[in-house]
């Protein structure tokens, strides 16, 4: 997956092609360790996206819009101060090296310049430097402690990148690359391993390709087979000649989550998706990985806070039930009240506690307790007050409980969409958290407005609307403001799930559009890999919100149910549905 030299002189290639001499007209941040500059060139605009990320180094030119920051780094001033105004000028990347300098004309009135992109992984970065080889600055700062060999830091010369000790592909003669490869073959190193660490400019996905062109996929060769060196040595000179002539095609591999230079016979089996561009190849692969990327960090995001809010809920039931068994024995303080004024007489000042016998059944003893400081008649005012008290909360502590269990619910089912949501779904759940308060906005982030909840639409055989909600706030939309009140409103039966409401045709609904739309409520629920789900159905206007319930909590009367199966295969082929 990695941004190799094969990509930085194909991107390379490109960018001479359509920027050079464009003019810059806007630099911006969309994200931390991210430039994107936008030139015009040719009657467009296209963004030149440079990333020093340590999980996605790149650069290529994207046809993607992202926001920019709300507030820019001192970096991105600079380069605007330096970018704006002027043009790109040239496009340069030394042979076989994950590094570009684009050198800059700025406007007049300010020296030339030259911004260096070194894409190598987690040691990425983004410099600006002027025509005395002295740092601007850089997107990452590097002091001479942390590196004593190459800081970055304005001010400094810039450094090149040190060179690595491996054979230039384009120089190297067959004798000495057969010396390198037979080294670190005799020390136990695999083929592919060792024309990794023997030739500049190679990475592993190239090296088992190569290998694997060299013996055919053979698994019987071994690495210091003179010959099988030597049709590998030409195998490794006939792909660095093909980049240099700009005869390579590349290629995106999605089932592997991978993209490479030229298709790959190493994996013939998969699908090779090509493309004429690797600018157009690096922004879709990026751009959905990215996407799926932050999926996954937001979801992990409102698990968490919904997690953390079970376990303090837990916790809040655990103490209302006992809270709740304690009132139960409210009672028994007014026994132990009528117990000592009746037997008043027999208790002595200073007693912890005084056996008597009950007034109800005689057969009985009851240990009444004391406080040995009080006089007896102040002890059964005590034990009546915690009587009257105890019977006034019980029912405080009955409402304050099943609060408790409905917001446990709450989040129950909010885990439930968190798990099966992505896209605009996530971020409708992460606006509905807030409101909840279960998240807290970070005051560096740009808040975005709510927008309005987008629920899944289906069309039923006889051409009816079904809209399905897949997180509360689309749930509460399609129940209270999309369906009209003779429209047909279906929820699973005691699991979690979307609402689907049918429209356009009036409750009781012909049968087969009741079949599909149950179907569909069943298939976004919980229960989707069951083969039998029992779904409810009512009128829309007989759905009622839980007084003061969070969004997508109803209840419902007047209601039928039909069971179907959410896995009917005919079914799901109909709605294109996996």
């Amino acid at each position: 997956m990695a941004f190799d030299a094969l990509f930085m002189k194909m991107i390379t290639d490109e960018l001479n092609d359509q920027l050079t001499g464009a003019p810059v007209q806007r630099v911006y941040e969309p994200a931390d360790n991210e430039i994107v500059i936008h030139l015009y060139s040719k009657g467009r605009q296209p963004g030149l996206l440079i990333s020093a990320h340590p999980n996605y180094a790149r650069i290529h030119l994207t046809e993607q819009r992202p926001q920019s920051k709300a507030k820019p780094s001192p970096f991105c001033m600079l380069l605007r101060k330096y970018l704006l105004g002027g043009r790109a000028v040239s496009f340069t990347s030394p042979p076989m090296e994950r590094i570009m300098e684009i050198a800059f004309q700025p406007p007049e009135g300010l020296p030339p310049v030259k911004l260096i992109a070194e894409v190598m992984g987690r040691r990425s970065n983004l410099i600006l430097i002027d025509t005395k080889n002295l740092i601007l600055g850089a997107v990452k700062t590097v002091t001479w402690e942390n590196n004593p060999v190459r800081a970055i830091l304005p001010g400094e010369k810039y450094r090149s990148v040190p060179a690595q000790k491996k054979l230039n592909p384009f120089e190297m003669e067959m004798e000495e690359f057969k010396r390198s490869m037979e080294e670190r073959l005799e020390n136990g190193k695999k083929p592919e391993k060792a024309l990794l660490e023997s030739v500049n400019g190679i990475s592993p996905l190239i090296a088992r390709e190569l290998w694997h062109r060299t013996t055919g996929g053979g698994v019987n060769l071994t690495g210091n087979d003179r010959a099988c060196l030597e049709e590998l040595y030409g195998q490794a000179k006939a792909l660095v000649n093909k980049s240099a002539n700009r005869q390579l095609h590349p290629v995106l591999l999605p089932s592997k989550q991978l993209y490479a230079a030229f298709p790959l016979k190493h994996l013939e089996q998969e699908k090779q998706v090509p493309f004429e561009k690797a600018s157009t190849l690096l922004d879709q692969f990026y751009g959905n990985l990215i996407r799926k990327d932050r999926e996954n960090q937001l979801r992990e995001r409102l698990t968490g806070a919904v997690q953390r809010r079970l376990k303090n809920l837990e916790k809040k039931q655990a103490q209302q039930e006992k809270e709740l068994n304690e009132a139960d024995n409210a009672p028994l303080h007014r026994l132990y009240g009528e117990l000592l004024l009746t037997y008043q007489h027999q208790v002595k000042r200073g007693q912890s506690s005084i056996i008597l016998p009950h007034l109800y059944e005689p057969d009985q003893k009851v240990i009444v307790p004391l406080d040995p400081s009080r006089s007896v008649s102040t002890n059964a005012q005590d034990h009546f007050h915690r009587y009257q008290k105890a019977k006034k909360g019980q029912d405080k502590i009955k409402k304050q409980l099943r609060k408790t269990r409905s917001e446990l619910q709450y989040c129950g089912s909010l885990l439930y969409t968190i798990e099966s949501s992505s896209g605009e779904s996530l971020e409708e759940i992460r606006q509905e958290m807030l409101a909840a308060g279960y998240l807290r906005e970070k005051n560096k982030e740009r808040r975005t407005p709510d927008s309005a909840p987008q629920p899944l639409s289906f069309k039923t055989s006889a051409g009816h609307t079904v809209l399905v909600g897949r997180n509360n706030r689309q749930n509460d939309y399609i129940t209270f403001k999309a369906a009209a009140r003779r429209d047909t409103w279906f929820h699973v039966r005691e699991l979690p799930g979307g609402h689907v409401v049918l429209k356009e045709t009036s409750f009781p609904p012909p049968e087969e559009d009741l079949e599909e739309a149950a179907f569909l409520a069943a298939y976004y629920s919980k229960g989707r890999d069951r083969t039998a789900v029992a779904v409810d159905y009512a009128e829309a206007r007989n759905v009622r919100r839980r007084p003061g319930g969070k969004p997508g909590f109803v209840f419902y009367e007047n209601f039928k149910t039909i069971t179907v199966n959410p896995r009917d295969t005919e079914l799901c082929k109909r709605f294109q549905l996996s």
